[in-house]
């Protein structure tokens, strides 16, 4: 799965539990293709269902309906973990550790570096396996998980309003130069953003409204 040309989502849908009579969240039908080595925007206002498509296209839900397919190949519950372990995720509500858990070999060289271009040197360090200091900032800690999402080295990183809590110089490094350099990389970026002056960097922008994807004009 890890050297996937595409991943191929037909006719997915997914409600919430109904609770106590109320009215329930659905998203769907979704008929999308996502491929290899692309950079894809999600935009839409607030309880439009990207979050929770998210959680569909990554395996933390099921769908109620359709199905995923890596080339071809349908996603089943006795292949859902391998599925998963293509993405590399930072959600809103994430958790920083100090020490890079699940990782192999890890070079100090290299994440040092990495908090440099983070412009997190000054902040913190990488030794002796384990960050030096987490009582960073939002913006930061952001920063630091794109770190180890990097370290990760998953086929699909996935953005959720990464740039949000980033100041402006940092929100065009990272648009104009991070998510190229992954680009190259081979790697796919999925990107949920309002940052519509830097939507010319990806190579398709979709927008959701209620559930579904809609025609999106810049």
């Amino acid at each position: 799965m890890q050297n996937f040309d595409k991943i191929n989502l037909s006719n997915i849908s997914f409600s919430y539990p109904m609770i106590e009579n109320a009215s329930t969240f659905s998203i769907g039908p979704i008929d999308l293709t996502v491929n290899r080595n692309e950079i894809l925007f999600i935009t839409g206002g607030n309880g439009s269902g990207k979050s929770t498509f998210l959680k569909l296209l990554t395996g933390l839900y099921y769908p109620a309906s359709g199905n995923i397919q890596i080339n071809g190949t349908v996603i089943e519950p006795y292949n859902y973990s391998a599925y998963r372990n293509m993405f590399s995720i930072i959600y809103s509500d994430y958790h920083l550790f100090d020490r890079l858990y699940g990782l192999g070999h890890i070079d100090e060289i290299q994440v040092n570096r990495l908090l440099e271009k983070m412009q997190l040197d000054s902040q913190t360090s990488f030794e002796k396996g384990k960050f030096t200091k987490l009582d960073l900032s939002t913006g930061q800690r952001k920063r630091m998980a794109l770190i180890i999402a990097i370290l990760e080295d998953k086929p699909i990183i996935i953005f959720d309003e990464w740039a949000a809590e980033q100041d402006p110089l940092f929100r065009k490094i990272f648009y104009h130069e991070i998510l190229k350099e992954i680009k190259e990389k081979n790697k796919t970026i999925i990107a949920v953003t309002h940052d519509d002056k830097y939507f010319d960097v990806a190579d398709r922008v979709l927008k959701m409204d209620y559930g579904k994807f809609t025609k999106f004009e810049l």
